[in-house]
């Protein structure tokens, strides 16, 4: 059918009197359709993407590269206000949901990625915005949030009475108890200046980064126990694995920092001896985890040509990048480790090329599902407007029910424009009889079901 016919004046009078108000409402309904699937189909560890977003500005912000960092600090103070509005939206819609996905041994620790994300969005806006009172909000966000996620985690895993086994129901994703812990560790460090007892979240701080250093060495044991005593296969070794370096990083992080404020604390400076000893170790951890996880990458997507999703869970192995940038250049603004100053240099445009790629994916990817829905709604619009008269027309609303009627009637409808009329009586007008008879038959068994249904 050409754009001629389409527009034709005959099919301009078959066109039902409020179809522009039909065609806005189909448009109403499709965007609806298309936030409701954006907000309830939300992972709980979407905020991985404000983290990683995060830590790359702060990496290039302390390296010298302000235009980045800037421009990365603009992309989280669109997104992270954005994801919690979604997410609320999500937590009043389908309570039941988010409870099932608590107790879920898998994807239950990915909701303290919102902490993380909350703290590391107020160590930005410390360096970049020299906003400290912000940031001191979203530290106490971050400890509230803190507080009721990782118990209310830990008691469900514990209460649940089904389990499943270590190789099923463990992944690096379970290091986001020790990020979320080092990351307000690390936020406190910066903010403790402007409440009124310092001292107090000075301790706080402390408290966490050692909390965090044991949590990490009692999970990474279990992971290693995974990964050398079952079978391993490609698929499982998914990116927040990489969280197994991560980890490490932001423990390194807070522990620089916390070595940085030594001379204003007595009891951190009573223990900045064991503090470095810690930070030197977390590092040394870290650095050992980069070349085992790379060979694993290429092994996963080269030798097994695994593709990488470009999902949010790719931002799972973005932000270990950016952290280990900003980690190594704290532990090089140590004395006696000024020589590791070079490796962030390097570091920090391997994660700036993996956070593009990334980015620029995720992209490509909303506009491609937003184009799958512009064509999905083109054609259910004209199928609406032109489709010839028939005698079927009375029933298209009852096709509107099922999408194997819609089919149906569109084929019936071709094969009278192209054909004289049929006589399902007994045979058409231009002689032709198997063909017809059958296609009769087939639309007498269509009209019938659908009348049927209707009724």
């Amino acid at each position: 059918m050409t754009a001629e016919e389409v527009d034709s004046p005959a099919d301009r009078q078959r066109q039902p009197a409020g179809d522009e108000g039909g065609r806005e409402g189909l448009n109403r309904v499709t965007r609806l359709s298309a936030f409701a699937a954006l907000v309830f189909d939300l992972l709980s560890g979407s905020f991985a993407f404000v983290m990683a977003t995060g830590i790359v500005s702060i990496a290039a912000m302390r390296l010298g590269r302000g235009e980045i960092a800037a421009a990365l600090f603009a992309v989280n103070l669109v997104a992270f206000p954005l994801l919690c509005v979604l997410m609320l939206i999500r937590m009043f819609r389908r309570p039941a949901t988010i409870l099932s996905e608590l107790r879920n041994h898998r994807i239950g620790a990915s909701f303290l990625a919102t902490v993380a994300a909350a703290s590391i969005l107020g160590s930005q806006f410390v360096l970049l915005a020299s906003n400290r009172r912000i940031a001191a909000a979203l530290w106490l966000l971050s400890l509230a949030l803190w507080v009721g996620l990782i118990y209310a985690f830990f008691v469900a895993m514990t209460i649940k009475r089904v389990k499943p086994p270590l190789a099923t129901g463990l992944d690096g994703a379970w290091l986001l108890t020790v990020v979320s812990t080092e990351a307000i560790a690390f936020l406190a460090t910066q903010v403790s200046g402007v409440f009124p007892q310092p001292d107090i979240v000075v301790f706080v701080s402390l408290c966490l980064f050692l909390l965090g250093g044991v949590l990490y060495m009692l999970l990474i044991s279990l992971i290693l126990q995974r990964w050398l005593f079952k079978p391993m296969w490609p698929e499982q070794l998914s990116p927040p694995y990489w969280i197994n370096m991560g980890a490490a990083a932001i423990a390194t992080l807070a522990g620089a920092s916390l070595v940085s404020i030594a001379g204003a604390d007595p009891l951190v400076a009573g223990l900045a001896q064991p503090i470095e000893i810690a930070t030197v170790l977390f590092w040394a951890i870290a650095t050992w985890w980069v070349p085992l996880l790379a060979t694993l990458l290429i092994w996963r997507n080269v030798v097994h040509r695994i593709p990488l999703s470009l999902g949010l869970e790719y931002w799972s192995m973005v932000f270990p990048l950016g952290m280990y940038a900003a980690a190594t250049w704290a532990l090089s603004n140590q004395k006696g480790a000024e020589f590791l100053a070079v490796i962030p240099r390097v570091c920090i445009w391997i994660a700036l090329a993996s956070w593009l790629f990334g980015f620029v994916g995720m992209i490509r990817h909303l506009l491609r599902l937003c184009r799958r829905g512009q064509r999905s709604l083109g054609m259910l619009t004209l199928k609406r407007v032109y489709e010839p008269a028939a005698p079927e027309d009375g029933l298209r609303s009852v096709a509107g029910r099922g999408g194997w009627i819609r089919r149906a009637l569109r084929s019936v409808a071709g094969r009278s424009k192209s054909r004289p009329a049929p006589s399902c009586n007994g045979g058409s007008a231009g002689g032709e009889h198997d063909g017809l008879s059958s296609a009769c038959g087939m639309r007498s068994s269509w009209v019938s079901n659908a009348k049927s249904w209707s009724a």
